[in-house]
């Protein structure tokens, strides 16, 4: 037990507090709530993320009318991304408290702080509400961007492995004009797609409350011409 006179905690032990405190907010903020179902759920709000679109079309918020499709990050898949960090805190931790060459302990100060932040990361995505929401007037995906994408502006949905696939990945026909104004990591996309014929947009479901199947779903719900046709009867089937 310390006492008041001793020395504070190091670097290294202030760190480990730290991702401590996440690791626990993850694993039991949640612990009496009833984890994300998979089915599709239907959301009403309208988020003030919602920016002006290229599109013409007003957007219908009159419950009961084309109410649009809301994907939140599932709390179920967030727990095994935390276990996952919290097997990599172990070997970090050693390499960071053990005597050892200067060289190596920073390394394992480096190990605890990227593990820290994204302990933090996942906390933070437990708290918040709908990331992904597909309605009449197109694809809107806060961590892509703040405006949704309309149907116009996508070209053509790739092929996906209903079974293993985790993301969709879409082709804009004027990805300089849609990505414009975006964090430089999603700009990339549009220099990819001219350069390379690359998907210019990726849809990651790794980690939210759904499936690939059920957005290609949604997709063919409003643009069914925008599916692979095999793709399309597989994801609509009853």
């Amino acid at each position: 037990m310390r006492s008041p006179a001793a020395q504070p905690f190091s670097f290294s032990e202030a760190l480990l507090k730290y991702y401590s405190f996440f690791g626990w907010t993850v694993f039991w903020q949640s612990y009496g709530q009833t984890l994300l179902p998979w089915s599709i759920p239907l959301c009403f709000a309208h988020t003030g993320a919602i920016g002006p679109t290229l599109a013409s079309h007003r957007f219908d918020m009159i419950p009961g009318t084309n109410p649009p499709a809301c994907f939140s990050w599932s709390i179920e898949k967030l727990r095994f991304a935390a276990l996952l960090l919290l097997g990599a805190t172990l070997p970090a931790a050693i390499l960071a408290t053990v005597p050892s060459v200067a060289a190596v302990r920073v390394l394992g100060l480096a190990w605890l702080f990227a593990i820290a932040r994204l302990a933090h990361g996942i906390a933070r995505r437990a708290r918040s509400g709908t990331v992904l929401m597909i309605d009449q007037s197109g694809i809107l995906d806060l961590r892509l961007m703040p405006r949704r994408i309309g149907w116009h502006e996508i070209e053509m949905v790739f092929p996906v492995n209903l079974d293993r696939g985790k993301v969709i990945d879409l082709s804009l026909r004027w990805p300089d004009t849609t990505l414009a104004g975006t964090r430089w990591l999603t700009r990339i996309g549009a220099i990819l797609q001219q350069a390379y014929g690359v998907p210019a947009i990726t849809i990651s479901m790794l980690l939210l409350d759904g499936q690939v199947a059920d957005v290609l779903a949604i997709i063919a719900r409003y643009r069914p011409d925008l599916v692979p046709a095999s793709a399309m009867r597989r994801a609509t089937a009853p």
